[in-house]
């Protein structure tokens, strides 16, 4: 119940303070790029196997301009695969990870956990109780980015969100062929790798 009352006042500030969360169009197998928009995709290795009980995961990013929160779903609903395939459409931008939302099945229903993203840190280690403690120095943490531009096809690398440190890495050869089949009308040659930084 706790976590329950802590997702409901953390979406009540994040709505009081007039921020919607805007969340991402995915790519479908027939889509092309948009003049006007750039195609992000890549693969994420969740926290959770089969204990995420078919619930949803997202990854939540802000824009670092216009301060624009988006989100976007890297593990299916009612799927509980290790790794996921995420592929959207999404403005040109300058883009920061904001958290990692993701819930864990209990036997009364769902644990909901909102995990801020930070540069080595791991926020499973008691991460409050070290900023409340000076151990961690909220003015150092800094957050992973990358930037789209207009009418691009962008990896992002292979998310490893299974551990407390968070990384990226580059499987693009291995993941074009996976996904090449699929997407027919995206040339995954000519895509940039962009890990975010």
């Amino acid at each position: 119940m706790k976590h329950l009352a802590t997702a409901f006042f953390l979406l009540l500030t994040i709505f009081s303070k007039g921020q919607e969360i805007k969340t991402l169009k995915e790519t479908n197998s027939g889509d092309t790029i948009s003049s006007e928009e750039g195609i992000i995709y890549g693969n994420f290795i969740q926290i959770l196997g089969f204990s995420s009980g078919g619930f949803p995961q997202d990854i939540r990013l802000i824009n670092i301009d216009t301060k624009e929160v988006l989100a976007y779903r890297v593990k299916p609903t009612y799927k509980s695969a290790k790794e996921n395939t995420f592929m959207y459409f999404i403005k040109p931008g300058k883009y920061a990870i904001l958290n990692y939302w993701w819930t864990k099945s209990t036997w009364y229903g769902g644990k909901f956990f909102t995990e801020p993203i930070f540069k080595n840190i791991d926020v499973t280690d008691n991460f409050e109780q070290k900023i409340k403690s000076g151990q961690i120095n909220q003015n150092e943490l800094e957050q992973f980015t990358f930037e789209i531009t207009k009418n691009s096809l962008n990896y992002l690398g292979t998310w490893h969100f299974d551990k407390g440190l968070v990384s990226f890495t580059d499987d693009k050869m291995q993941f074009d062929n996976l996904v090449n089949s699929k997407f027919k009308k995206l040339d995954f040659s000519k895509s940039t790798t962009i890990l975010p930084q």
